[in-house]
C-alpha cells in the first residue's frame, strides 16, 4: 500500500507498511518525474532499497550485545541480515499506522516495545509545501524508568561521477572494522572529508559520522542543474557510500553519535547521555526533529 503526496511541484511516494519508508521523491518537470532521491518500486520490501525512512529510538549501530543503562545491561541482537550489529532502532522495520492524510500531508504513527528498555510511540509526518518536503519525527517514552532515545533520517540519494557535498564540520569520527567509533579527530581544510566548501564525495568507502554541523547542507548534481538544501535541527550527520562505483550516497541528519548508548552509563568514559547526544525521557516526555528538503533548480 502507497500513498502520494502531490502539490504540482513535487511528487512523494510513502509506504507506512513498509517502515514508514518513502519509495520516491521527484520534481514534477513538463517532461515527466524527475528522482531527487534513489527511487524504489511501489512492491519492495526492504527499506535499504527505497529512497528515505526514520530511524527511531536511535540512529546506526550498538556494539557490545548491547548497553548497561542505570545499572542493568539490555541485549539487543542484530536486526538486518549480514549486518553483525543492531542497527537504526526498530522503526525502520514496523508498519506505521496512517493518522492524517491530505494531498499534501501525510502522517504516520507507531506504537513499539518488544525491544527494551524501548517503550514508545513515535510519529512522522510528510508535507510538502511548495518547493520543498518537510519531515517530522518525534518519540514519546511511554515506559516507567527513563531511558536516552536519538533520532535520525536515512535518505539515500543518487550518486554521478559530479556530484558534490557541501556540509560544515568540526570533526569526524573514525571507525573500526565494523563501523564502530574508534577516536573523534578535527578535520583539516584541505582534506577530502573536509565538505565545507563543496566538494565532490571521495572515490573509497566512507560510512562515518561528523559534528559540529550548523544545520544546513547542499547537495548538487551541476549536470542536472538540480540542487537539494537540506536543513535540519541536528549538529551531527553521517555520510556513506561504498565507493565511487555505487549508483548511491546517504546524507543522514542524526541527533547524537554512534554507539553512544555504551557511554551514557559509563561515569569512567566522563560523557553523560546528552553530550553523546542522546536525550534521556523520562514517562510521557518526547523529544523532536525536524528536516527540510528544499529543491533548487538551475543552482
Amino acid at each position: 500500500m502507497t500513498i502520494t503526496l502531490d502539490n504540482g511541484r513535487l511528487r512523494l511516494v510513502v509506504n507506512p507498511l513498509v517502515g514508514g519508508s518513502v519509495v520516491r521523491f521527484d520534481r514534477l518537470t513538463e517532461h515527466g518525474p524527475e528522482p531527487l532521491m534513489r527511487p524504489g518500486d511501489d512492491t519492495e520490501r526492504d527499506p535499504n532499497r527505497l529512497a528515505l525512512y526514520p530511524l527511531v529510538p536511535w540512529s546506526n549501530r550498538i556494539g557490545g550485545g548491547g548497553f548497561t543503562w542505570q545499572g542493568r545491561h539490555y541485549p539487543l541482537e542484530a536486526n538486518l541480515p549480514g549486518e553483525p550489529l543492531p542497527i537504526h532502532g526498530d522503526g525502520w522495520q514496523q508498519a506505521w499506522q496512517v493518522e492524517e492524510q491530505s494531498d499534501t500531508l501525510l502522517k504516520l504513527g507507531l506504537r513499539s516495545s518488544h525491544q527494551p528498555p524501548f517503550d514508545y510511540r513515535a510519529e512522522l509526518t510528510y508535507r510538502l509545501a511548495d518547493d520543498t518536503l518537510e519531515v517530522a519525527l518525534a518519540v514519546t517514552h511511554l515506559g516507567e524508568p527513563p531511558v536516552p532515545y536519538g533520532l535520525g533520517l536515512h535518505p539515500w540519494f543518487p550518486r554521478s561521477a559530479d556530484v558534490r557535498l557541501e556540509a560544515t564540520a568540526e570533526g569526524v569520527w573514525e571507525v573500526d572494522a565494523d563501523q564502530l567509533p574508534t577516536g573523534w579527530r578535527r578535520l583539516e581544510a584541505t582534506e577530502s572529508w573536509n565538505f565545507s566548501r563543496g566538494k565532490r564525495l571521495p572515490s573509497d568507502r566512507i560510512d562515518n559520522l561528523f559534528t559540529g554541523w550548523n544545520g544546513r547542507a547542499e547537495l548538487s548534481w551541476p549536470e542536472r542543474g538540480v540542487t537539494l538544501e537540506v536543513r535540519a535541527d541536528t549538529s551531527r550527520y553521517l555520510v556513506f557510500s561504498p565507493g565511487a562505483q555505487a549508483d548511491f550516497f546517504c546524507f543522514e541528519p542524526v541527533s547524537h553519535d554512534v554507539d553512544a548508548h555504551r557511554f551514557t552509563d559509563s561515569p569512567s568514559q566522563g560523557l553523560t547521555s546528552e553530550g553523546t547526544g542522546l536525550v534521556t525521557l523520562g514517562e510521557g516526555e518526547r523529544c523532536t526533529m525536524r528536516c527540510r528538503i528544499r529543491c533548487l533548480v538551475g543552482s
